[in-house]
């Protein structure tokens, strides 16, 4: 890291670094099925294929693990997390948490531009062709509710929130969570969402998105053979 001049307490903002772009590399042949759900990810072959160094493709596999999208174990080195029922319950528990707590924040703190940027992602849904593409739509989804934890104003909450991020898309194309008709079901279901976080009403936006949350928990639950509100 760059050292800042003497009697300044700033540190320059972190530039892009090659890791980065390693990580980005990585975590979209994930999202797009190149590489498999629990597929050992080996190092060197990783920095061969991507023409880099080892050190950038460690780098950007720990990011990725703090994203919950790779598996680091001593001595077995890097997997693609497998999406186990456990991990299920954990994530959707704790997004249940932090997204009640981000409507909480944004019923008080969410400005014209944070409600602005809402609206931009669901007019990107008319944009997708038809029909759209599941993964078309998750990516939509994820935008509208990491625009949702942006209007909370709340910086570690947001970085809570990234936590989950990748999983959760995870989920949403490949384990079911994603409505089955989200093709004519989706805009009109986040339209109605941004329309009650609009009103800042805390009450009815809070019952809103647990059940939408819970929606959405149910069906991956549901694609992962358990009965409802089985383990």
């Amino acid at each position: 890291m760059l050292k800042s001049d003497l009697g300044s307490p700033l540190v320059p903002a972190r530039r892009r670094v090659l890791a980065d772009d390693v990580a980005d590399s990585i975590r979209e042949a994930i999202f797009s099925g190149r590489i498999d759900l629990g597929q050992r990810l080996i190092e060197e072959e990783l920095a061969t294929t991507l023409n880099v160094s080892r050190g950038p493709v460690r780098e950007a596999l720990t990011r990725l693990s703090q994203e919950g999208l790779i598996t680091l174990e001593r001595h077995r080195g890097a997997s693609v997390s497998q999406l186990s029922l456990e991990e299920l319950h954990e994530v959707y528990s704790l997004r249940a948490s932090l997204e009640r707590l981000a409507v909480e924040w944004l019923c008080n703190n969410a400005t014209p531009s944070d409600f602005e940027r809402l609206e931009a992602v669901l007019e990107g849904f008319d944009k997708l062709a038809a029909p759209p593409a599941r993964s078309a739509v998750a990516a939509l989804d994820v935008d509208f509710h990491d625009a949702i934890f942006l209007a909370a104003h709340h910086d570690r909450l947001y970085r809570a929130w990234l936590g989950l991020r990748s999983q959760i898309f995870l989920y949403l194309t490949n384990r079911g969570a994603l409505r089955q008709d989200y093709a004519t079901t989706w805009r009109g279901d986040h339209e109605e969402l941004l329309s009650i976080l609009r009103r800042r009403k805390c009450p009815p936006a809070l019952r809103f998105v647990e059940a939408h949350i819970e929606g959405s928990y149910q069906r991956a639950l549901q694609a992962s053979g358990v009965t409802r509100n089985g383990r």
